[in-house]
């Protein structure tokens, strides 16, 4: 029964503990999907994030997104384990920022 009651807590501490690195981790993704929007967006663009997924070494960010001035916009921001984030709008189109004269696209 001890043995039990042991590997059932020390199953429950191992769970907790790989939540709060993987939470780390979002919030880090989360903070780089800000930052890709509001270049996108503009200044004084607000964002809520709506749900997380993970797959193998990706994570998707569902966000809405509220331009100054505008309406709700729903962005995927997708970061790969490099640290690589591309933004696509709700039906999965790529978003292209335009830099100067030359186009440039956040997907990498």
């Amino acid at each position: 029964m001890k043995k039990l009651l042991a590997t059932t807590l020390g199953l429950v501490l191992a769970t907790g503990a790989a939540s709060a690195l993987a939470g780390k981790q979002d919030r880090a993704n989360l903070e780089l999907c800000k930052a890709d929007i509001e270049a996108y967006y503009g200044e004084g663009t607000r964002t809520r994030l709506r749900s997380i997924k993970r797959d193998d070494d990706d994570t998707h960010m569902r966000l809405m997104v509220n331009p100054q001035g505008g309406s709700n916009v729903v962005v995927v921001c997708s970061v790969a384990a490099d640290g690589v984030s591309s933004l696509a709008d709700g039906d999965g189109v790529a978003l292209v920022a335009s830099v100067s004269e030359e186009t440039v696209s956040l997907v990498q």
